[in-house]
């Protein structure tokens, strides 16, 4: 596993998934890990891709992953939708270790 990771998490402008980014990051900060998070909208990521190990998009873009996908593949970056219930939660554990096991795979 990397020593680093860095995660974006997407959502439609930045807004939401900023706050859960800060949560993801606080969760790595935690565990002692070299975790990035960053949030993002989906419009933008197609020109920062290739910065970041693992993409996660809210749920509430989830008619965006088919499109977000694409990109991520062109730099061999997993894509996920964020869980449901880490997400109304912001639970920023939950939401890392679904990045981690994204990696993993």
């Amino acid at each position: 596993m990397a020593d680093q990771m860095k995660v974006i998490i997407l959502c439609s402008w930045g807004a939401t998934s900023s706050q859960l980014a800060k949560k993801v990051q606080e969760a790595a900060e935690k565990r002692g890990m070299d975790v990035e998070a960053y949030a993002g909208g989906t419009g933008e990521f197609k020109d920062k891709a290739s910065q970041y190990d693992v993409a996660l998009l809210e749920p509430q873009v989830r008619h965006l992953k088919k499109e977000v996908t694409k990109v991520a593949d062109e730099h061999g970056i997993p894509v996920e939708l964020v869980d449901q219930r880490a997400f109304a939660m912001m639970d920023g554990e939950k939401v890392l270790d679904q990045a981690l096991d994204l990696l993993k795979k």
